[in-house]
């Protein structure tokens, strides 16, 4: 039987993305490859070479765990979007969904969660919830402000390499 890459926790794969992706691309590359061009003159060596089968299997492995980790992102973008409605009956709880998103998923924080999280910001709270409370709003604003960043740049980059029409 195949292992795979095992769940972390709430936050998904073991591996992120972009060695999810690496794997996969040598994945199809050694199952297009000879099995007969190996070096080894072994046949016992030969015989726990992995086969085309095997590496599709592992291949389907990693995209049922990609899928799972989409589903529960949804999930868990969807439980934030229903935390941030009640905010702010559901503060405590909003904060730790947003948290997870944003670590997890990195999930941009929109301008309703931005909103929201001013809005837990004013609420009374310890010194030390206090001081939770902005650096998570300093750190998602600072998120939200490289995105937009980003947004523009590249519109701007769009539009600059679009030809001008004559008029």
């Amino acid at each position: 039987m195949l292992t795979m890459p095992t769940p972390h926790g709430d936050h998904g794969l073991a591996f992120g993305m972009p060695e999810v992706r690496l794997l996969r691309r040598a994945l199809r590359i050694a199952m297009k490859s000879d099995p007969g061009s190996g070096a080894a003159a072994d046949p016992a060596a030969a015989s726990d070479a992995p086969t085309a089968s095997a590496f599709w299997l592992l291949d389907r492995a990693i995209a049922e765990a990609e899928a799972e980790r989409d589903r529960l992102r949804a999930f868990h973008l969807a439980e934030l979007d229903l935390q941030r409605r009640a905010v702010p009956g559901s503060a405590a709880t909003y904060l730790s969904a947003l948290s997870r998103a944003v670590d997890a998923y990195a999930h941009i924080p929109t301008a309703a969660d931005l909103a929201a999280l001013r809005a837990i910001a004013e609420l009374p709270c310890s010194p030390r919830e206090r001081s939770r409370r902005d650096t998570l709003l300093a750190y998602c604003t600072d998120l939200a402000d490289r995105a937009l960043d980003a947004r523009l740049t590249a519109e701007a980059r769009r539009k600059a390499g679009r030809p001008r029409c004559a008029g």
